[in-house]
């Protein structure tokens, strides 16, 4: 084997260290970059959470609020049927 042959496969042994070298650079950056989404994808998760309890809750309080609303329209019916009641007797 001659001098030429393992300058040669010394250049390519280089070339492949320093492809390796920029592989595990780019492999850093991107572990970085799905470290930094999963915490914003936890982040939005428990704002999902949040804000579906926060719609419960106000279906909850829509669903009190619409039977407080037959209610009053019941007692606004009973109060009528109580004045015309009312009514009849005085003019009677």
């Amino acid at each position: 084997m001659n001098l030429e042959y393992f300058q040669a496969l010394e250049e390519k042994v280089n070339t492949l260290i320093n492809r390796m070298a920029s592989l595990r650079n780019e492999n850093r950056e991107i572990a970085q970059a799905n470290r930094h989404l999963e915490e914003k994808v936890q982040s939005l998760m428990s704002e999902v959470n949040r804000l579906k309890e926060e719609n419960d809750r106000l279906d909850s309080k829509a669903s009190e609020l619409s039977a407080s609303n037959v209610s009053e329209t019941e007692i606004k019916n009973r109060i009528e049927e109580i004045l015309r009641k009312v009514d009849e007797v005085v003019e009677s």
